[in-house]
């Protein structure tokens, strides 16, 4: 079982590839997607493309595994990329706690597309934590969290069962989608106009990109 693993995960990526040069050729981008975290961030993500009809063959969607903090993430994407250069957008979907700056001097670093296109990693950060953009489908809020354990007790005041385990998480907090959109857009005015850097979210970003890609 375990010899047989790799060959699967190869197999399984090649016919990625073969999926989203067909998407490609019906004029769909092709995006790559590196989650820090192993259950909520997908989670949330899957459900999304499910819920919306995104077309899966254009969104590779992988888990960061043993990369666990920002610089390593955009390593990680950037390595994926340089092998298979045939992604329109790449992104990393990361928390705000770890050496987030590093990382977006990294992920700044020009990649080049298979058609010879410029192209950058895009970071997703979320401060303190994923749990503040799922907090936005709910309510407004520029209250600057401490960790992610103020930011899951605010959560848990509308989701009192949320657990990062849970792979319904986008069901739960499915109706407040767009909600969240707008919330994200006044924390930014916000934010830039006291000066502040926190608590916010880009996540808004990468749910408008899927949104775009439904089929």
């Amino acid at each position: 079982m375990r010899d047989n693993q790799p060959k699967h995960r190869q197999a399984r990526r090649q016919q990625r590839k073969l999926e989203r040069r067909r998407a490609s050729r019906q004029g769909m981008s092709a995006i790559l997607i590196i989650c820090e975290g192993q259950e909520t961030e997908p989670n949330y993500i899957e459900g999304l493309c499910e819920s919306h009809r995104v077309n899966r063959a254009a969104v590779d969607l992988r888990r960061g595994d043993r990369a666990t903090d920002p610089v390593s993430l955009v390593r990680k994407a950037r390595q994926i990329f340089e092998r298979d250069p045939t992604f329109d957008r790449v992104f990393v979907v990361c928390d705000g706690d770890g050496n987030v700056d590093d990382a977006r001097k990294l992920a700044a670093q020009r990649l080049r597309s298979k058609d010879r296109s410029p192209l950058t990693v895009e970071l997703i950060v979320s401060r303190p934590s994923i749990e503040f953009w799922l907090l936005l489908h709910f309510e407004y809020s520029s209250r600057p969290y401490r960790s992610a354990a103020e930011a899951i007790e605010a959560l848990r005041g509308h989701l009192p069962i949320y657990d990062k385990s849970d792979r319904r998480i986008f069901e739960a907090v499915a109706p407040g989608l767009q909600q969240a959109i707008a919330n994200t857009s006044r924390l930014t005015r916000e934010l830039r106009a006291a000066g502040s850097a926190s608590p916010d979210s880009d996540f808004a970003v990468l749910a408008e990109v899927l949104l775009a890609m439904r089929s």
